[in-house]
């Protein structure tokens, strides 16, 4: 399985580095996982039902749909016994990752930071929150934040899972990720509805995502090439009180890494505010310019390496 992986990367970032940016290219059964949850949550999470019965719908929903994901991948398991099952293991794979998607936003908003507008519209696919009326600091900002989630929810986390559980492992984790990106938001509509994949997203991600922050913040040794230590010692202390906000671990540790501060309060409309805190040293920049996004797009490179050499050694403990 590791050296299947490791082919997969290879091939798909030779081919991505070699195909032009579309926007808003998600991975394949990521999309299909989504736009069923939107679905599920426009016909069953009416707000005239009770809170009670929210909760349990929801809870239906997740575990329905992750039995359904869990079915796929131990048929995919099976699968890989037979002559072409290999084949079929890659191409559910190639619909599970996407990791030249972020690389590819990275790129083109630092193409089109000169024209703002431009820049907006490349971002602006990715993000529930309106960014029309952001200023350019702020977007360079919300790319940043915008990679160091994407390179979890999109690339290690679902490789961590098929290599530690197979495919089924690989398709529960994409399946919540995008479930509680589709309703798990804790808005007043879906604060109840969205409660059991909220909860399952985070028992996917919290192995994943303590790699992908130490990851993290080991590239911003080589981006900066300064003494990290105060910046990860301060990093661990504010991960430790971000709790089980595994997003924010992530964010917390880019911050570290880049020597920037990230975070602030998102409005997803008038109804709804997420006053996440400030991440990064209080000394630390948060009017953020094209340099600072230039290193996070070298910093993604060794993200990148990190999990190539990672998987190299489950493929070498397997020999």
């Amino acid at each position: 399985m590791a050296l299947l992986i490791l082919i997969f990367l290879i091939l798909h970032f030779g081919v991505g580095l070699m195909m032009p940016y579309r926007p808003a290219v998600k991975p394949y059964y990521y999309r299909l996982m989504h736009d069923a949850g939107l679905d599920l949550d426009r016909r069953l999470n009416r707000a005239e039902r009770p809170q009670s019965v929210r909760i349990v719908r929801g809870a239906a929903v997740g575990l329905l749909t992750g039995g359904l994901a869990a079915a796929l991948g131990e048929a995919l398991y099976y699968a890989g016994r037979t002559p072409y099952g290999l084949l079929l293991q890659l191409i559910f794979l190639a619909c599970c990752v996407n990791f030249m998607m972020p690389v590819k936003v990275v790129r083109q908003v630092l193409a089109d930071i000169g024209d703002l507008p431009r820049a907006k519209a490349v971002l602006q696919p990715y993000f529930e929150e309106p960014l029309e009326h952001v200023d350019g600091h702020t977007v360079i900002r919300k790319t940043i934040t915008f990679m160091a989630l994407s390179f979890n929810k999109f690339l290690l986390a679902p490789v961590f899972w098929l290599l530690a559980a197979g495919p089924v492992g690989m398709a529960l984790c994409v399946t919540y990720a995008a479930l509680r990106d589709a309703f798990g938001l804790p808005d007043k509509r879906r604060k109840y509805f969205g409660q059991f994949v909220r909860g399952a997203d985070i028992l996917m991600n919290i192995i994943p995502a303590a790699i992908g922050a130490f990851f993290i913040m080991v590239g911003g040794i080589f981006v900066r090439r300064v003494n990290p230590w105060n910046d990860m010692i301060l990093a661990l202390k504010q991960c430790a009180r971000a709790g089980l906000a595994y997003q924010d671990w992530l964010v917390i540790a880019m911050a570290s890494g880049l020597g920037v501060m990230l975070g602030g309060a998102v409005r997803y409309s008038e109804d709804y505010v997420n006053n996440t805190p400030w991440f990064g040293a209080q000394d630390a920049p948060a009017r953020l310019e094209p340099e600072n996004l230039l290193q996070a797009q070298q910093s993604q490179y060794f993200f990148i390496l990190f999990i190539t050499v990672m998987i190299s050694i489950f493929m070498i403990g397997g020999m």
